[in-house]
């Protein structure tokens, strides 16, 4: 054949693998429109989780650790949920907040630590004076070895005495420490993470309210924080330290709206600074989600923190592995997955605590919304 005849036969295979993949894209496009509840949803699971008697859940702790990846306003698609929840608990008096360490995830590390310290600055005069120390720039396996100030620090706190660590972002600073200073596990008395998901389950948001992409459902999110680096999730399930999991199904009974930015920028400095900076997120969410507010998931696990009681919260086991029930991509993406506990072995593993949800009637910020859906008010 002479290279005349092989570009022809290029092109029309070419074209033809381009029209194979059209056509592929259209069916999967057009599968998201079918009008299920699991689609409408993204959610292939059903049955409730036993939630334990509130007499059962952790106490509200003495002292905690922050660790975040926060980047509000740094970016029309970057979350202000990390700068919300450091606000929420330096707000608070009944906590000691022994210090605050920066990871990367939302961003890279450099913006990360300057809003970090940028947010503490704005709220630390009038309540805590808390330090701000900077963490990993990347995954676990990328800065093995490498020393931190975040880590030394964590270790120092962790050797004054046991703390709750608050963990927003990945959990690639927590590792390393348990890593350097194995003997100091005993002192974590839980992790609240804002990661876990049941099998089956994809974050679509949009859930048929009429988002901008994918003929109304709207954008699909990672399980981002295990996403980011799960090798320090192994990590800490291979230490067995107690887990509290704050998933994407607890966040979907709170939203966030333009009232409620409103209300969180009235209380001082610091609100006013992060309620601006989340305004571009909650755009996002409006243009292209379709809703009229955001899910606030870091939010929620300083919620948990100051008000456990007011969560619904089942033991269970989670496991890093890969979500064979979902569709490819999502398939081949790690992720921490939970399965309820049998009835007859509660109480007799340390697995994690998983808490899917919040008390219908709950006061959130010292307001009583009485609808379906819990709103937030500052």
């Amino acid at each position: 054949m002479n290279t005349s005849g092989k570009h022809k036969s290029f092109r029309r295979t070419l074209a033809r693998t381009l029209l194979s993949f059209a056509g592929l894209l259209a069916l999967f496009s057009l599968t998201l429109a079918i009008p299920l509840e699991t689609w409408r949803t993204g959610q292939q699971f059903s049955g409730p989780l036993p939630a334990l008697p509130r007499s059962e859940l952790p106490a509200v702790p003495g002292r905690i650790w922050i660790d975040a990846d926060a980047a509000c306003g740094e970016g029309p698609r970057v979350d202000p949920d990390d700068c919300l929840a450091i606000w929420y608990l330096m707000r608070q008096t009944e906590v000691t907040i022994a210090g605050v360490s920066t990871v990367f995830g939302n961003a890279t590390l450099n913006t990360t630590d300057t809003v970090a310290r940028e947010l503490v600055s704005r709220i630390g005069p009038g309540r805590h004076a808390v330090q701000v120390h900077r963490g990993a720039n990347a995954p676990l396996p990328e800065v093995r070895g490498r020393d931190t100030e975040a880590e030394h620090a964590l270790i120092d706190a962790l050797a004054a005495g046991d703390l709750t660590i608050v963990a927003l972002g990945p959990l690639t600073n927590v590792a390393a420490v348990l890593q350097a200073r194995p003997d100091l596990r005993g002192r974590i008395q839980k992790i609240v993470a804002v990661m876990g998901r049941r099998p089956g389950h994809i974050f679509h948001p949009a859930e048929g309210q009429g988002g901008g992409t994918l003929l109304g459902h709207g954008p699909v999110f990672r399980d981002f924080n295990v996403a980011q680096d799960p090798d320090a999730l192994r990590v800490i399930l291979e230490r067995d330290i107690p887990l509290v999991l704050l998933p994407y199904e607890a966040a979907r009974e709170v939203e966030i709206d333009e009232e409620v930015l409103a209300g969180i920028a009235a209380n001082d400095d610091g609100g006013q600074w992060v309620a601006e900076r989340a305004r571009s997120w909650l755009n996002y969410w409006k243009t292209d989600i379709g809703r009229n507010g955001f899910y606030p998931f870091d939010l929620m696990a300083a919620m948990f923190v100051l008000q456990p009681s007011r969560f619904d919260c089942a033991e269970v086991h989670a496991e890093l592995r890969q979500d064979p029930t979902l569709f490819f991509p999502f398939s081949r993406m790690p992720s921490l997955l939970i399965e309820p506990v049998p009835a007859d072995k509660q109480h007799s593993t340390t697995g994690a605590l998983y808490c899917h949800g919040i008390q219908q009637g709950s006061i959130l910020f010292g307001h009583l919304v009485p609808n379906e859906r819990i709103k937030v008010l500052a």
